[in-house]
């Protein structure tokens, strides 16, 4: 039988979304969960990666099991596994053809920037910048991105061969001096959310001009020594199928 699970984590409990040796990830603990479950290797297919501090509200993925659980027990049993540092929000049985990948419609994620005092209980939550941003500005920068382009000069995986992708939303807003940027599309490559987000908070402190934003898309090559923005502020919110 395969299932579609829906989970949240904290990412700066593990060491990335993808399994890695020795280290503590997000797919090594639900595979290892699982797989005492059913007493054998059991694998999970996810929506997509994140990287190490980025954290998920709904991610998504697919496993198969042979074992006959009911939905409640399952739920359960991972969530008394995993000891709050994930936790699963829903699962529910789907078609064996059904992929957690290949299946997506939509993506949405949201970074989040702190522009006022340094908060340490945050830190590891929302983007400490604390400084002043021009929000008007990064709102007109990110109107380029909108729709479908090539965005290799984004994309920090240079050995991707498809970076086309489209961007149907990008909404920024600011409450109590935390400014929220979400974005929504059919698929993201390799930190290009983060690299788009350095980008915005050059152009918001105004150290780049909003035309810059135009010039990176157009050049598709990564110019300048523009560092991506750090993985805390960085959620995924939603998956769409």
């Amino acid at each position: 039988m395969r299932y579609l699970i829906s989970f949240s984590y904290d990412g700066s409990c593990f060491d990335g979304f993808q399994k890695q040796n020795s280290k503590k990830t997000v797919q090594g603990e639900l595979e290892k969960a699982l797989s005492e479950l059913e007493e054998k290797q059991v694998k999970i297919h996810a929506s997509g990666r994140t990287d190490k501090g980025v954290h998920a509200k709904d991610q998504k993925a697919h496993f198969d099991l042979d074992k006959n659980v009911k939905l409640y027990n399952l739920k359960k049993y991972l969530n008394r596994k995993f000891s709050g540092e994930i936790y699963v929000n829903d699962i529910k049985e789907v078609d064996n053809n059904f992929h957690a990948r290949y299946n997506v419609k939509s993506k949405t994620y949201t970074y989040y920037i702190n522009t006022k005092e340094f908060n340490p209980i945050k830190r590891n939550y929302i983007y400490q910048y604390c400084n002043d941003l021009d929000i008007e500005s990064m709102k007109k920068a990110s109107g380029c991105l909108i729709g479908k382009h090539d965005f290799k000069s984004f994309c920090s995986d240079s050995s991707k061969e498809n970076t086309i992708r489209t961007i149907t939303s990008i909404d920024i807003k600011e409450k109590e001096g935390v400014i929220s940027i979400t974005f929504t599309g059919d698929g993201f490559l390799r930190k290009m959310i983060r690299n788009i987000v350095a980008i915005l908070i050059e152009i918001g402190s105004n150290k780049k001009d909003i035309s810059y934003m135009k010039e990176m898309l157009d050049n598709k090559v990564r110019t300048g020594n523009l560092k991506c923005a750090n993985p805390e502020g960085l959620y995924l919110e939603k998956v769409k199928y």
